[in-house]
């Protein structure tokens, strides 16, 4: 009786382990087929890149630099680019400002790039772009466009004399003025020079009301005798000197 238990039992465990061995093929297949179906639709969806479009008015960026950096992206087709990858390697390209990219399937890339729009010199390498970011340093400062405005100063407040300049800017062509540098001492002190040589000096103390103050006198003594002063002191508390050219 117990040979009899012991064979059905023996029995009953060589059906189990045929079960076992049986769903684990037919698991087993399924990961294979499926693999294989994933394979062949990723090679079907992932082209190669055959067209890459670039959208941009260049004018310091060349176009060859662009293609260079994106031609060693785009080895892995359209779903295996790196988007975040090539944007930065495009980004540490100087002058370079916005970049957008987007894929179009099957095979082409879009790419639209910007570049920096430069409003000032920043100390005697640098550049200023129209939001008041420094964004590129030239080797040959002789390379900067002679028409920028020059600004200096510690380059935490870049963003600080590039908002006064803006200020001055707004306020002043109207009148016909036109300034051609601001300085921003380490100790805090403003002085600006204005396009046929006058000095304005406002000190450090009540900069934003001497600012003013300066706007009225432009408004009201400038406009009229810009070309008869040679220098204008804002930094007394109650009032200001003019010195006009000529006098000892």
């Amino acid at each position: 009786m117990a040979r009899l238990k012991n064979r059905k039992k023996t029995k009953r465990l060589e059906l189990n382990y045929k079960e076992f061995k049986n769903k684990t093929f037919k698991a087993l297949l399924l990961v294979i087929i499926l693999w294989i179906c994933y394979q062949f639709i990723i090679n079907i969806v992932n082209q190669p890149i055959r067209y890459v479009s670039i959208e941009s008015s260049f004018q310091q960026v060349k176009e060859t630099q662009i293609r260079g950096v994106i031609s060693s992206e785009v080895q892995d087709g359209i779903l295996g680019i790196d988007v975040p990858k090539l944007y930065e390697r495009l980004k540490n390209i100087a002058w370079i400002d916005k970049i957008s990219i987007s894929r179009k399937w099957p095979d082409r890339l879009i790419l639209e790039i910007h570049e920096h729009i430069p409003v000032a010199r920043w100390g005697e390498s640098s550049l200023l772009n129209n939001r008041g970011e420094l964004f590129t340093e030239i080797r040959n400062p002789n390379l900067i466009p002679a028409d920028l405005v020059h600004l200096n100063g510690p380059d935490y407040r870049s963003l600080d004399v590039a908002q006064k300049y803006f200020f001055l800017r707004e306020k002043l062509i109207p009148l016909g003025i036109n300034v051609t540098k601001i300085n921003l001492s380490e100790n805090g002190a403003w002085t600006i020079e204005l396009f046929d040589g006058t000095s304005i000096n406002f000190g450090k103390s009540d900069v934003e009301k001497k600012f003013d103050l300066f706007i009225d006198i432009a408004k009201n003594i400038l406009s009229n005798e810009v070309e008869d002063i040679e220098s204008i002191d804002l930094r007394y508390d109650n009032g200001f000197a003019i010195r006009f050219k000529g006098e000892i």
